[in-house]
């Protein structure tokens, strides 16, 4: 993904919107930006995928 798509979306989900936690790294959570995605997973089980068209794929892990 460009860094013009990356930006507004790492803004957005800065914080976890389920938890609240706005860590990465040490099992706190984690981002993967790939040529066509964007992967924002937290501690909390949250995860959420955003294509580069934007299409938000969000699923609870256990």
């Amino acid at each position: 993904m460009n860094v013009r798509a990356v930006l507004p979306i790492m803004k957005k989900y800065e914080k976890c919107p389920k938890c609240g936690n706005n860590k990465i790294g040490n099992g706190e959570g984690g981002i993967i930006i790939e040529d066509d995605t964007y992967t924002r997973t937290c501690k909390c089980g949250f995860k959420i995928t955003i294509n580069e068209d934007g299409k938000e794929d969000a699923e609870e892990i256990n």
